[in-house]
């Protein structure tokens, strides 16, 4: 009886040990750090050209914030994986006007137009879903998996503030539009798709492999959870992010 006890306790070592290098090989864990850019698809707030205001002169621009977080790839062939991540990710829209008060030179002694800027900053912490697939041989020395998914995010910081050159001697009196942005839909659902490149292990780092990720999203439901303002200004808005990310897998 102990006899045939020891053969199966062996055997069960031998299955769990094998389970757990199967494991190691599919699953990849990995960090990622990047730079987002985004914006509204429509012009909202009092930024609507339907409204007049003082804000007519301010031109569509883009929001530039940063992103990271941690990724899970699980090898399903050599080609095909699924992915997941979880990501601290910046995003919203700017607008941008002329400030013809301020006088701004380059290094070169060139003078270059000075701007202000109003911004919409909207965080959100996201989980990102997708399916790769890596268009290179198995024998190739780096891999190019094309993916596409979809990412439901929370939003966790919703702020509006206002920017001016920074000139030494020019001061703008009051805060000028930093404020709690109201009306934002807290859970919104993105689709995403994009490239991710990745290469040799990193020489003297063990198993790190870099990796360069490019993705786009946009999202499903609008930003905000109303169409209109309480002075009939548009909130009526999609928002389009464009994130270029680089990182290591373990």
């Amino acid at each position: 009886m102990n006899k045939y006890l020891l053969t199966a306790l062996a055997m069960a070592m031998g299955l769990s040990v094998h389970a757990q290098i199967s494991f190691q090989k599919v699953i990849k864990i990995g960090l990622k750090a990047g730079v987002n850019v985004s914006t509204f698809t429509k012009d909202v707030e009092r930024f609507d050209p339907h409204i007049p205001g003082d804000y007519g002169n301010f031109d569509n621009y883009v929001n530039v914030s940063g992103l990271g977080g941690i990724t899970l790839d699980y090898n399903i062939s050599e080609r095909l994986s699924l992915g997941a991540e979880l990501q601290y990710s910046g995003k919203g829209s700017a607008y941008w006007e002329e400030n013809n008060d301020v006088v701004v030179y380059d290094d070169e002694g060139n003078e270059t137009q000075a701007h202000n800027f109003f911004y919409f900053d909207i965080d959100y912490v996201e989980l990102p879903l997708m399916i790769n697939y890596n268009v290179l041989p198995s024998n190739s020395k780096v891999w190019l998996k094309i993916y596409g998914g979809a990412s439901r995010g929370v939003a966790v910081r919703k702020k509006t503030k206002m920017t001016y050159p920074k000139v030494k001697g020019y001061r703008v009196a009051g805060d000028a539009g930093k404020a709690e942005l109201r009306d934002v839909r807290n859970f919104n659902t993105s689709v995403i798709g994009g490239l991710k490149v990745g290469g040799k292990k990193l020489h003297g780092f063990g198993t790190l492999v870099p990796f360069a990720d490019l993705r786009g999203s946009y999202t499903l439901s609008p930003v905000f959870n109303r169409s209109t303002t309480a002075y009939g200004e548009n909130l009526d808005t999609r928002m389009f992010t464009l994130s270029v990310a680089i990182g290591v897998q373990f």
